[in-house]
């Protein structure tokens, strides 16, 4: 996955791989609605304004689909989210956040398409293992 992992997230992976401090949280990926250049590498779940609309919802994750190759590449097989009426915002982006009480950002990627006003039966879908989005 290409984009940012901003600084919070960077503290939750230290938190667990070096200090293991944290226990790892199951991951949610969701969509964005801030407009191009809001979020940036300082940016925390705080930050994010998700998007909002008949029949869109989070996405867990699920652990056992990851696989990283060398080089620290993780990748995830698609997500898609389908409109079920117009949404009131363009979505921006994707994010992935913990779920624990205070949920983390980990990660944010402003999608290369550009923002995309979702109508009934649009499908948005993310592909973290090419890092490509389409709609």
């Amino acid at each position: 996955m290409a984009g940012i992992t901003p600084l919070e997230g960077q503290d939750y992976v230290a938190e667990v791989l070096y200090s293991q401090a944290t226990v790892p949280q199951t991951l949610i990926m969701g969509l964005f609605v801030n407009t191009t250049g809001v979020l940036t590498e300082s940016s925390a779940w705080a930050d994010i304004s998700q998007a909002s609309g008949t029949d869109y919802a989070v996405i867990t994750l699920t652990a056992g689909s990851w696989s990283v190759a060398s080089g620290g590449v993780a990748t995830y097989p698609s997500v898609s989210w389908i409109a079920g009426d117009s949404w009131a915002l363009p979505v921006y982006g994707y994010y992935v956040r913990t779920n624990e009480g205070t949920p983390r950002l980990l990660h944010f990627e402003y999608s290369p398409n550009g923002s995309r006003t979702m109508t009934e039966n649009d499908v948005y879908t993310v592909d973290p293992s090419s890092n490509t989005e389409s709609t």
